[in-house]
Order: structure tokens, then sequence, then C-alpha cells
């Protein structure tokens, strides 16, 4: 009975870490604030974790052994390996947005130093699952014969963490042809970095704008007004993916396998 209860109370401490992680990052996470989430003692917190820094850790393990048993799932699919490297980025993806356990995971292992361990490094964890479906690709055919396999499955790993933040401003951000970025004028009237004068600068959103609507971009991504981009509901890291996949799939397999 005891034990079970000191399990109880060291599993809600993991989860209050995790939101705390998530919430705050590392270095701002305090012990004071995890207890008061969980609503031990700090002793009890004391008992079970000596330090944030083990709280971390476990923390890190649980994000590794929650992922990596979610990916183990979908490793035992009877379907050509490429959709099973697909599907496990996507449900990393879908992870990482709805559970503040591997959120956390992931975050820590950006902030603090890491041992290079898949039990606790979760792109670590992430990349070996990856590589692992795509070298059973390259045996049935559904991955091209000339991709390299280590190449891909960080390609892959790149396209789950760039996905999990790029989201996040997908849709909200100014008109591309900035990117947020307004060059440095100098005596002469010129912008550095283009050579333009500043009307022919201000022409140039409107090309812009053109051309992506050629291209058949969506409104958000042509330079929509503040207002419309705000109202506009947020694409979802899910969404984004589909359709990066959508870009790179022709440079890695076989059209016959696209989902």
């Amino acid at each position: 009975m005891r034990q079970e209860r000191s399990e109880r109370t060291r599993r809600n401490l993991v989860g209050a870490a995790s939101t705390v992680f998530d919430q705050s990052g590392y270095e701002r996470a305090t012990l004071s604030a995890i207890s008061e989430r969980a609503r031990v003692t700090k002793g009890a917190l004391s008992f079970h974790f000596a330090a944030k820094a083990d709280l971390a850790r476990a923390v890190q393990a649980d994000a590794c052994a929650v992922s990596g048993a979610a990916l183990a799932e979908i490793a035992r699919r009877e379907t050509p390996a490429f959709e099973i490297a697909t599907a496990m980025t996507h449900t990393v993806v879908r992870l990482v947005e709805s559970d503040a356990l591997v959120r956390a995971g992931a975050r820590l292992t950006q902030e603090i130093r890491t041992p290079d361990d898949p039990a606790l490094h979760v792109h670590l964890n992430w990349l070996g699952a990856l590589h692992g479906a795509l070298r059973r690709a390259k045996a049935d055919g559904s991955l091209l014969r000339e991709v390299d396999v280590p190449a891909a499955a960080s390609l892959l790993l790149c396209l789950i963490t760039g996905t999990t933040t790029l989201p996040h401003i997908t849709g909200r951000g100014p008109n591309p042809a900035y990117w947020g970025h307004r060059p440095s004028r100098d005596p002469g009237g010129r912008q550095h970095g283009t050579g333009a004068r500043p009307r022919e600068t201000r022409d140039r959103p409107r090309e812009t704008e053109a051309r992506l609507r050629e291209a058949g971009a969506r409104p958000h991504e042509t330079g929509a007004s503040p207002r419309e981009t705000r109202d506009r509901p947020r694409e979802t890291g899910d969404q984004w993916l589909t359709r990066a996949m959508h870009l790179i799939r022709p440079a890695l397999s076989h059209p016959r396998t696209a989902r």
C-alpha cells in the first residue's frame, strides 16, 4: 500500500514537472512551483527527487518511453515501410502538440545537456525509429534506391522539430517578402541588401503577392491583412507537416506509396 502511494506521488510529481518545464523552461522552473502544482510538500518532493535536474531526467525518460511506445506500435504495421516512417513523423508531431510530457521532454533536450542515450534524448529516440523504418523501406523498395537512409531519417527529424515550432507563426506573420526584417537605410535613401530605392521596395510586396497567388499559395501566405489573418483558424502542426511531406515525398519515394 505504501509503495503504491509512493509510486502515485512520483508519477504526480513527474506530471507536474512536465507541465512546469513545458510552460517555463528548465531555468525558470522552480521546485516550489512543481510541488505546488503536484499538491505535495517540498519534503515529499525531495524524498523522490533530490534536485531539479533529477526531475528533468525523469521527465525526459518518460517522454522517451511514451513516444517510443507509440513508434514501436507503428513499426509493427504490415505496410510499405516508407508509409511507416511517414506515419511515425505525423505521430510524433501530434504527440508534441497534444502531450505536455512529450513536449517538455523535447524542450528539455534543447535546453540542458542530455546524454546521447535514446532512453533520455527524445530526438535520438525518434531518429532511431525513423532510421529503422527507412532501412526497411530501402529493402522493400518503397524508398528510392539512391536515397541515403541516415540523411532521409535526419530530414524527417528536421521536419518534426521544425513543424512543432512553425505552426505557431504560420498564418499570422507578415508578408513573406519581409519575414519581420526591415533593412536599414543608408544616407542615400537606399535599403541595404536590396539595391532599390524606397518606391521600388514598396512595390515589391505587391509583385511578391501576385507571384505567390499564381503559385497557388493560400491567402495567409500572400500577405493578407493582420485582421484577416487573426480571424483565420491557426494551422495545426499536422496540417503543416502534410503539406511539407507533399513537397519532399517525390525525392524519397515512389508515387505508388503515396497516401
